[in-house]
């Protein structure tokens, strides 16, 4: 039985293995904090995973394993299938001033996205 993963790399060491796990977006690296040593090959990058597991979130849109960086966690999806966006600061409805932390216009009752929409460039 194959761990399912991130893309790692082993790099041997004095006292075992570390590993070093890949972001499937920003390609950064994660690393194990000291060597890594088990029976088997497999025993051993499951020991791996399960330290560094919990830094990764994957994807379910696109199934890459991503740092915590660079997934949108209002949406459970990486950047690259959800961009993060602007909560808005004026209503699209009547132009007023929006209340921050507010989930909706004071002056209309247009209900503001829970991530915002897509802004014009200034």
């Amino acid at each position: 039985m194959r761990t399912e993963t991130a893309s790692y790399r082993v790099v041997a060491d004095a006292g075992g293995n570390r590993y070093r796990f890949f972001c499937g977006l920003s390609g950064a690296a994660v690393s194990t904090e000291g060597p890594v040593r088990a029976e088997t090959p497999q025993l051993e990058l499951e020991l791996a995973w399960s330290e560094i597991r919990p830094r990764f979130n994957r994807c379910p849109a696109c199934g890459r394993w991503v740092i915590d960086t660079v997934f949108n966690l209002d949406e459970a999806l990486c950047v690259d299938c959800a961009p993060w966006r602007p909560v808005p600061r004026y209503c699209e409805e009547c132009g007023a001033a929006l209340v921050p932390d507010e989930n909706y216009c004071r002056s209309c009752g247009w209900e503001i996205p829970k991530t915002g929409v897509d802004m014009p460039d200034d």
